[in-house]
């Protein structure tokens, strides 16, 4: 059984408009980068009819998280396992635009909003189990 440890999962803490990638090093959570929709626009999409502007901005936003997880598994690096944890809408516009690659490196989702917690306090929101987790085959 293949576990995690030391910075082999990257943990992404997304809302509408903010995101946090992190690293769970020697049981610490500590800040990788982070930006929010003002640094970047989003991609075009489908828009459900009726969708307000802000839902279309935080819709946009998450296709830019996905955009970057999928970046992130596919640049060869060190990505064992990605854990994320975001507000159910804004959770699922990301699973939906994951690259099929990020989606088998998923180990688990939240439905919290964590991005305004700071990282030394997020790795108890996150119930990592003491030998780390169980990574995908």
């Amino acid at each position: 059984m293949l576990e995690s440890r030391d910075g082999r999962v990257i943990y992404v803490v997304a809302d509408g408009g903010k995101v946090r990638f992190l690293h769970d090093a020697q049981g610490e959570m500590r800040d990788v980068t982070d930006f929010d929709q003002h640094d970047h626009e989003g991609t075009p999409g489908k828009v459900p009819s009726g969708a307000t502007p802000a839902d279309q901005a935080k819709e946009a936003f998450a296709r830019v998280v996905a955009e970057r997880i999928n970046a992130a598994v596919q640049s060869g690096g060190k990505v064992d396992g990605l854990v994320i944890a975001a507000p159910a809408s804004i959770l699922h516009e990301i699973r939906e635009n994951l690259s099929k690659p990020a989606q088998a490196k998923l180990i688990k989702t939240f439905t919290k909003d964590l991005t305004n917690i700071p990282a030394h306090d997020l790795r108890h929101h996150f119930d990592i189990p003491a030998t780390g987790w169980q990574l995908p085959a």
